[in-house]
């Protein structure tokens, strides 16, 4: 049986790899991850593929490699090149990636099914929604506010969100827009997603009744001391004043 040629990689295919290797950790590298399936189908590869590539991504990682965790062998030359490139000039791989997302159209919310058990033994199809195009909203937010909340400081990037102020499912035009994101901290973005906190018009923290009525200690020292203090505000990507607005007057609790 004649083999099927192998396919070169393109330099976008290889920053859109890129990028999803950075969204997942080492243990999720496998061709049955959701997210490797949804991307391989955009990038008309097969997940194995795409598997083995994001593998070679992490034997160039030093954050995986100095713990003595390995990826492939025999990388290629263009995978040394393409890793060295996105380090080095970390603003340049980010806006090349939101222009991949835009061709491809990836921050759409690809969807796929996939086959899950449930505790009764019965088998179903679970919709899964895969947000590919979250990655590069992520690194924009946090890089803007120079990875801290703009609440409390916080500097530490696993316990910072990049925090979508108009929901990601009431807007799909803005879902990428820095200019609609907050770095917070991860209970922070929880209050502020569910309406407990917001934002005035003067840049300054607003709590709703819900949370003044809490009168714990840790609600004391993580949301009523912040109260009518101004966030710091991001100068590439300031929030917009309209967005803000939506979230005042739709998503936020009242006083």
């Amino acid at each position: 049986m004649q083999r099927t040629p192998r396919k070169d990689w393109t330099r976008d295919e290889q920053i859109l790899a890129l990028n999803l290797y950075h969204l997942l950790p080492f243990g999720r590298l496998d061709k049955k991850t959701p997210e490797i399936i949804a991307l391989a189908k955009v990038m008309d590869r097969t997940p194995s593929s795409l598997s083995m590539k994001l593998c070679n991504f992490a034997s160039l990682d030093p954050n995986i490699t100095k713990n003595g965790r390995v990826g492939l062998s025999n990388i290629a030359v263009k995978d040394r090149d393409i890793w060295q490139w996105h380090t080095e000039h970390p603003k340049e791989f980010n806006e090349s990636y939101k222009v991949l997302v835009e061709r491809f159209d990836i921050g759409s919310e690809p969807i796929y099914e996939e086959l899950n058990a449930t505790l009764k033994g019965r088998d179903k199809l679970v919709m899964t929604k895969v947000r590919l195009g979250q990655g590069i909203f992520r690194k924009m937010v946090l890089s803007a506010y120079q990875g801290r909340c703009c609440i409390s400081g916080l500097d530490i990037p696993t316990l910072l969100v990049a925090s979508h102020i108009k929901p990601w499912r009431d807007d799909e035009k803005q879902r990428m827009n820095p200019k609609n994101g907050l770095c917070l901290s991860s209970i922070h973005d929880r209050a502020f997603d569910q309406g407990m906190i917001t934002i005035s018009d003067n840049s300054e923290v607003i709590l709703s009744k819900k949370i003044k009525e809490n009168t714990s200690q840790f609600v004391i020292e993580n949301f009523h001391r912040y109260e009518g203090s101004r966030i710091s505000i991001a100068e590439e990507y300031p929030p917009d004043e309209k967005l803000m607005k939506y979230h005042r007057n739709n998503i936020f609790l009242g006083r």
